[in-house]
């Protein structure tokens, strides 16, 4: 029972999350078709989940904020532990000026609340889901370059990479072949648990309407846009919110047990 509860079940809800955000366009819904009878109508045969303000199917919304979500997690995963490992690795190996640089850099980006800057680049560059996938990269890449550099600082003067140098192999080579196969696995398992963290930050951003513009879907915009009927379609609210919930459940389950997985301690006992 334990091990349904741990791995199973959030397997199966980011299971569900993705083939819905991969295949939700095909699917035959109408997020956006506006149906004036059903406005705010509660759950029912018509449409399980209820209509929202314009009489829109909440359900065929719902899928459609799954993908809104998927893309942009996928996205600002991609860049920020390519952008940030990249430049942690090359930090701790290069060392002197060029290391001392990159630490300030970090600390500046660590001395602001990474939500108020998010909120702060998505407010300059405007919004819409670019946007949102650049405002949270440029945040996002922080962590991850602190991570390798550490990670990096740790392993570079072990035997197997002094004998590369010694043997003359480009420091190139040495970083791809000889550091990040050691690396990666803390860097997985920060990816796993940033995911989470970058799904509810989308979420923020749209219900403050730096996010997803209308009519496209977006769990924090389907979350605003209930608040004010709160009391006669608490549908509208309770849905989104359940969904945002039990994804960031998941997405913790899941990178607590990839972390136990890949823990050599662990392992052992």
């Amino acid at each position: 029972m334990s091990r349904i509860l741990r791995f199973w079940l959030p397997l199966t809800v980011c299971a569900a999350w993705a083939l819905f955000a991969v295949f939700g366009r095909v699917l035959p819904l109408l997020p956006d078709e506006v149906q004036l009878p059903h406005i705010l109508v509660g759950p029912g045969m018509q449409a399980w989940l209820g209509f929202d303000d314009l009489g829109r199917p909440v359900w065929d919304r719902l899928v459609m904020g799954a993908q809104t979500s998927f893309l942009v997690a996928f996205f600002v995963i991609t860049i920020s532990v390519t952008i940030g490992t990249s430049i942690g690795t090359l930090s701790a190996w290069l060392g002197g000026w060029w290391d001392l640089l990159i630490v300030r850099l970090i600390d500046i980006f660590l001395a602001f609340p990474g939500i108020l800057l998010a909120i702060a680049m998505a407010g300059i560059l405007g919004p819409g889901i670019n946007n949102v996938v650049i405002a949270l990269s440029i945040v996002g890449w922080v962590g991850y370059a602190r991570l390798a550099r550490a990670q990096v600082l740790s392993i570079k003067e072990r035997d197997h990479v002094a004998a590369a140098i010694a043997l003359g192999t480009r420091p190139l080579r040495i970083m791809v072949r000889h550091l990040l196969p050691l690396i990666v696995a803390p860097l997985i398992i920060e990816a796993t648990f940033g995911i989470a963290g970058i799904v509810i930050a989308e979420a923020g951003l749209s219900y403050l309407g730096l996010g997803v513009q209308p009519p496209q879907a977006s769990w924090g915009s389907m979350i605003r846009d209930g608040a004010r009927y709160m009391l006669v379609a608490p549908h509208m609210v309770l849905a989104p919110s359940v969904a945002l919930m039990l994804i960031v459940l998941a997405v913790n389950l899941l990178g607590d047990r990839l972390r136990d997985h890949l823990d050599v301690r662990s392992a052992k006992s």
